[in-house]
């Protein structure tokens, strides 16, 4: 199977698992229960699943120790963290990152992004409002980009277990971002949608968005939306366009 027929695939498989949550978020209307139903619940657990993930990493990162859970009570998750942010644990992770620039030597382009989050953590610790609006914004951020990562890994066919697989990729990864997309509409277009957000978990003004908004007085909710939803459209873009782009590099190889 090439790749636009696997990306092919994908993007229907994931815009029938969509369906229902655009229906959902902007119309209010009922869940089906299957097939669809079932999609978009697997699908919103897949996205649930690398949100808090996102928390947790990034709570580590700042030397807050963290665990991912589902939230069965109100649903979606959480990621509780503990402390006032260690610095031990940041240095910890900041050598780690280092282990990792010297193991990866010939691969240039990945130890600067290492050496990158050195800087970043070392140098942005030290401000409350910056760690914990980062802790914040990458539970949403990290599902556009895992979203990412599952399609250059379709684009390229880093599947090892076959088309199947690929497929997957493609679907997922199609997916998580599609749901950011609506999501994003919703918050932005639909005030039904919005309280909800803002009465998330039985409290107010819970949510990630609404948090970072109240920290940052030059932040709107509306632009800390906007700037996930770009972030996701990069997620996008950038596998599809690099395909393209190394697809048309081959055949003109080949043309020789």
């Amino acid at each position: 199977m090439n790749v636009w027929s696997t990306l092919f695939i994908g993007l229907i498989l994931a815009a029938a698992a969509c369906y229902p949550t655009w229906q959902s978020i902007i119309h209010q209307a009922p869940i089906p229960i299957f097939p669809l139903g079932w999609a978009m619940t697997g699908l919103a657990y897949m996205s649930v699943f690398f949100h808090e993930i996102g928390h947790s990493l990034t709570a580590w990162f700042y030397g807050y120790p963290s665990i991912p859970t589902f939230d069965f009570k109100h649903g979606g998750g959480l990621a509780p963290f503990w402390g006032d942010g260690s610095f031990l644990i940041v240095l910890c992770v900041a050598a780690l990152l280092g282990y990792g620039i010297y193991l990866l030597q010939g691969w240039l382009v990945m130890q600067i992004v290492l050496g990158v989050l050195i800087v970043l953590e070392l140098t942005t610790f030290w401000n409350e409002d910056i760690r914990m609006g980062m802790i914040d914004f990458m539970g949403p951020g990290a599902v556009p980009l895992v979203a990412g990562f599952l399609l250059w890994r379709a684009v390229f066919d880093l599947a090892p277990r076959g088309s199947f697989e690929r497929v997957l990729n493609a679907a997922f990864g199609f997916g998580m971002i599609f749901r950011v997309f609506i999501d994003s509409y919703g918050l932005l277009y639909n005030q039904v949608h919005r309280l909800l957000y803002y009465q998330q978990k039985g409290s107010h003004g819970f949510g990630d968005f609404d948090k970072i908004a109240s920290r940052f007085y030059w932040l709107d909710f509306e632009t800390v939306v906007l700037f996930w939803a770009g972030l996701a459209a990069v997620c996008l873009v950038f596998p599809l366009l690099m395909g393209l782009i190394l697809n048309r590099s081959r055949n003109e190889l080949d043309s020789f």
